[in-house]
């Protein structure tokens, strides 16, 4: 992997699994998205069916982060010198616990597109 300064590494990292015909592969440090898939015969060569998921300690994670945000938000709301909870502020809270889950989503998106990039490389048709 590249590294800057000779300690961090700045590039991605694949792992991959595999058992029998079937692999998985996802980045080392991003755990975010995870490629599943299986090589099958066919006639002439193989063919390889993959997709791509936001895995499962993921989609947890950002809906603990979603209701921890609520939470915090409407105790600072609550709070003696605070805005007060009103249907107004509660939307408020709401709408910023969306861009919240909207960073951790984006992630997510770039995640993606790097992990088909990789399989694209890995696994394109050599003749």
């Amino acid at each position: 992997p590249k590294r800057a300064f000779g300690v961090l590494k700045v590039s991605d990292e694949w792992i991959g699994v595999v058992q029998g015909n079937d692999f998985a592969v996802w980045e080392r440090r991003q755990h975010a998205m995870r490629a599943e898939g299986r090589i099958r015969r066919v006639r002439g060569g193989s063919r390889v069916e993959a997709r791509i998921e936001l895995t499962r300690r993921s989609a947890v994670l950002m809906a603990v982060f979603f209701a921890l945000f609520a939470v915090a938000a409407i105790g600072l709301l609550g709070r003696p010198g605070g805005m007060g909870i009103s249907p107004a502020t509660i939307a408020l809270a709401f709408l910023a616990g969306l861009g919240t889950l909207a960073v951790f989503w984006a992630g997510s998106l770039r995640q993606r597109a790097a992990l088909r990039r990789f399989l694209t490389e890995v696994f394109e048709e050599r003749t």
